[in-house]
């Protein structure tokens, strides 16, 4: 049977774990509105009894964190895909925001540049006219290049982000790695200790790694995290217990100089990169940028191609045949495979158009390879080849001189030296002499007459071979997948912004801290509390008394 002396003991340990339950419940009250913070809860246990099976008391046997594993694990990969989505909605922003001006865009400067030559076409002696022509020519042409520059120039921008996000990963890495250490200290130094507001540190500093890349996340036994990034062959150790294992960014020659992402073991795991505020940046960069800035390219190739193409087919004021309204386009190159063992080179220019045939150029890439014989030339975008080189192939005249060994191969690219090197950031009128405008079908009708003119002026709505459209409809097609995929960014932003709320109003039903929950704890820990020293007052009155007995 417990003596006077048990009972203080008992008495002693009350207070004790009543003292630390009303800590445990101030820390909550302290930490409502700390985000990430998870409610702690100070779970009670008894003290090993005396023989005989007397109690001897209360003890805090845990301090618990009041967490849903699964549901922080969903939170946390939910910030990779809101991550990605958030970042293409502004870049699309931005790029819808270059195409879509109704007052002063590329729609409007082909506009004012066909009105122009229509005009000429009324009145094909006028100097106003030809240079009202011109005008509008170098409108136009500035329009694409300036449109050309801002998509660059965007490029660039997430470029830079890029490099920015990688470094901010690092230092997240590093703090992880850091926290890992921590609680293993913690948690490790004496049993039922708990490191909960590390663990509370570590899930915040997690959820913010996830942001910016897409993370794969495992708990290993005695508390570490370790993360890995990438996938497949890809994946590699970004945190692995007490260490974090930089990432780093280089240039990319293959990739007009932008960054690549190296692991610390210098794996390029720039594409494997799977989710996350960097997935979206990579992919806008490398992927939807550069279809925008050929769009544009191939606009500008083509409206160069068939005006010049036209205008050269007329007669100035001076009865001299056209020359090019536009700065040409470039040569047509053509590189020899480095493996080629033969002599045979090869010449290709851009074909002049025929009469009353669809315009040539397509402005793709091509490859042109001797085999069993004969020479074949293959569009690579289409897959249309032939071997047919005695006529013009999809407007390229192709002459070809020495001897070709088999399996000779010859790279060519129309106007295109890589996806930022197009003719949209070059283009420009290059006549400076209104006289100079070929808006006469002859010599013969010079001033007075208007045919070419009128044959420039219907450019505007053919079927141009190379858009497949014409240059308004193409343009007006690009516009609106360029407007319907930042639509949907913006949708799918939307839908991951209320799934990332309703995950988080989830969390806080399960570890957020309840005020008038931590009041009532409060008062019956304080109750509890009173209750403990009245048990101890009683003990002592009980010591007294016997004292007084012996005395």
């Amino acid at each position: 049977m417990p003596d006077i002396s048990g009972i203080f003991n008992i008495g002693r340990r009350a207070l004790s774990a009543h003292q630390a339950a009303i800590a445990v419940t101030s820390h909550n009250i302290a930490n409502v509105n700390t985000p990430g913070y998870s409610r702690q809860e100070a779970l009670y246990g008894t003290t090993p009894p005396l023989s005989g099976s007397f109690g001897t008391g209360v003890q805090i046997a845990q301090v618990r964190s009041v967490v849903d594993t699964f549901l922080q694990r969903q939170i946390i990969s939910e910030q990779s895909t809101l991550g990605r989505f958030g970042v293409e909605k502004g870049l699309l922003d931005r790029v819808e925001a270059i195409f879509s001006s109704t007052d002063g865009g590329i729609h409007q400067a082909i506009s004012n540049f066909f009105d122009a030559v229509n005009d000429l076409s009324n009145n094909p002696s006028g100097i106003a006219e030809r240079n009202a022509l011109l005008l509008s020519g170098g409108t136009l042409s500035q329009t694409i290049r300036t449109a050309d520059s801002q998509l660059k120039s965007i490029s660039q921008d997430v470029n830079s982000e890029i490099a920015g996000r990688v470094d901010e990963i690092n230092l997240l890495a590093g703090k992880i790695a850091d926290l890992n250490k921590q609680i293993r200290l913690v948690e490790n130094s004496g049993e039922g200790n708990t490191a909960n507001d590390l663990r509370d540190d570590r899930v915040r500093l997690l959820g913010e790694l996830s942001e910016k890349i897409g993370t794969h996340l495992l708990e290993e036994e005695g508390g570490d995290i370790t993360v890995t990034v990438g996938s497949g062959g890809a994946a590699v150790a970004l945190v692995s217990g007490e260490h974090a294992h930089s990432l780093s960014t280089v240039a990319d020659e293959d990739n007009s100089g932008f960054s690549k992402i190296l692991s610390s073991g210098g794996t390029d795991i720039t594409h494997a990169i799977a989710d996350g505020r960097l997935r979206g940046l990579i992919e806008l960069r490398d992927n939807l940028l550069p279809t925008y800035t050929d769009r544009l390219d191939k606009l500008a190739a083509s409206i160069v191609f068939e005006w010049n193409a036209q205008h050269k087919k007329g007669f100035d004021l001076a009865g001299n045949a056209g020359g090019d309204f536009f700065s040409p386009l470039k040569s047509v190159l053509g590189s020899v495979d480095e493996t080629n063992t033969g002599t045979a080179q090869v010449v290709v220019t851009a074909a002049p158009l025929p009469d009353n045939t669809p315009p040539g150029s397509t402005f793709d890439s091509y490859e042109l390879s001797f085999s069993d014989g004969k020479f074949t030339i293959k569009n690579l975008d289409t897959g249309a080849s032939t071997t047919d080189l005695s006529v013009p192939f999809e407007g390229l005249d192709i002459v070809i001189t020495g001897e070709a060994a088999e399996g000779d191969r010859f790279q060519i690219t129309v106007d295109r030296a890589g996806s930022y090197k197009g003719l949209a950031e070059t283009i420009d009128v290059a006549l400076s002499d209104p006289a100079l405008i070929a808006a006469a079908p002859s010599a013969d009708e010079v001033p007075g007459g208007n045919g070419n003119a009128i044959l420039l002026a219907q450019l505007q709505d053919k079927q141009v071979f190379s858009l497949n459209s014409t240059f308004q409809g193409f343009f007006a097609d690009f516009t609106g997948e360029v407007g319907a995929r930042a639509k949907l960014s913006q949708q799918n932003l939307s839908v991951e912004e209320v799934l990332s709320q309703k995950l988080d109003t989830m969390r806080e039903e399960v570890s957020g801290v309840s005020l008038d929950e931590e009041t009532t704890n409060l008062i019956s820990f304080q109750r509890a509390y009173q209750a403990a020293a009245k048990l101890v007052t009683t003990a002592d009155e009980l010591l007294q008394t016997v004292i007084e007995m012996k005395r």
